[in-house]
């Protein structure tokens, strides 16, 4: 957790799309990290009128971020809720579903594949998880950890569209006693910092437990969004939020939106990456994997 590189790797992975509703800028980088453990979801036609976005701030290796970056869209699709408009129960299924397919008997095997290593028996990597699935005018936002999603009004006001799960909150932590863990100094089990997530498997072993009891759980809350009245949203790992504020982070995105309009949205998250990551680790903070999508709303005529 706290080994770094003598010189943060500033090279970043970054992408462009949009389609008649939105536009949308990703860009990632390993920072400070020894190596990156996120992945990402830029889906702006994955059905119709419907566009998916996600950030997978992994931990303890890559390969479950990896392995939700390649499968949930597919796993949504498929997800009977989904079909039937359910979109809000859609994504608890599908990061429930996430879960199943890794404690299943070719799970292993899957994670090989990610973590290109054959001898690999068990797997104790996990992430955190914020999707943000928009249907016509409406976002749905899922969140299970410590990424977060916020929202920029037309009338400049900043929304946090999804909430932290810690080990010291109190619903949180009754949920991990319940489940025979223990919180320590903020972590669980004096290893995590982080009380929801996908993968952990060693934290889900309990058959008497439904998902969304054990230690650590891949339930998310889900937050219900209009688009109408937005600007845009930013969806980033933990790693994005830790130097400014939302608020220092939004004023710094409209700024360099209007001043280049229709240039690339990418240059403008890589440019906050550039301002969010630390210039030293003596802090430990801005010197995590950071990743970061922004979608910005195109006006109603």
């Amino acid at each position: 957790m706290g080994i770094y590189l003598s010189s943060p790797n500033t090279t970043k992975t970054s992408e462009d799309g949009e389609n008649d509703t939105l536009r949308y800028g990703v860009s990632a980088m390993q920072g400070w990290r020894m190596s990156m453990e996120d992945a990402h979801i830029s889906i702006p036609d994955l059905d119709k009128n419907t566009s998916l976005f996600a950030v997978f701030d992994g931990h303890g290796g890559a390969e479950v971020a990896k392995f939700c970056a390649d499968n949930f869209a597919k796993e949504l699709l498929q997800n009977a809720s989904f079909k039937e408009g359910n979109y809000a129960n859609s994504l608890k299924e599908t990061f429930l579903k996430m879960d199943e397919i890794l404690m299943g008997d070719n799970g292993m095997d899957l994670l090989r594949q990610y973590k290109q290593d054959a001898e690999m028996t068990t797997c104790f990597a996990g992430c955190t998880a914020n999707v943000v699935l928009i249907v016509d005018r409406k976002a749905y936002i899922a969140n299970a950890g410590d990424s977060r999603c916020i929202s920029y009004t037309n009338d400049k006001k900043v929304l946090a569209l999804s909430f932290d799960h810690k080990p010291d909150n109190e619903e949180e932590k009754k949920r991990i006693v319940k489940a025979g863990g223990y919180v320590s100094d903020g972590r669980v089990n004096d290893n995590l910092n982080l009380s929801r997530a996908i993968g952990d498997l060693e934290y889900k072993k309990s058959t008497e437990l439904k998902p969304e009891e054990q230690i650590i759980s891949a339930f998310p809350d889900v937050v219900e969004q209009s688009i109408d009245d937005q600007s845009f949203f930013i969806i980033g790992c933990d790693g994005i939020w830790e130097t400014k504020t939302a608020e220092e982070i939004c004023d710094t995105t409209i700024n360099r939106l209007k001043s280049n309009p229709v240039g690339k949205i990418s240059v403008v998250v890589g440019e906050l990456l550039d301002m969010l990551i630390a210039k030293e680790t003596t802090e430990g903070m801005g010197c995590d994997n950071m990743s970061c999508i922004i979608v910005q709303f195109k006006q109603n005529n």
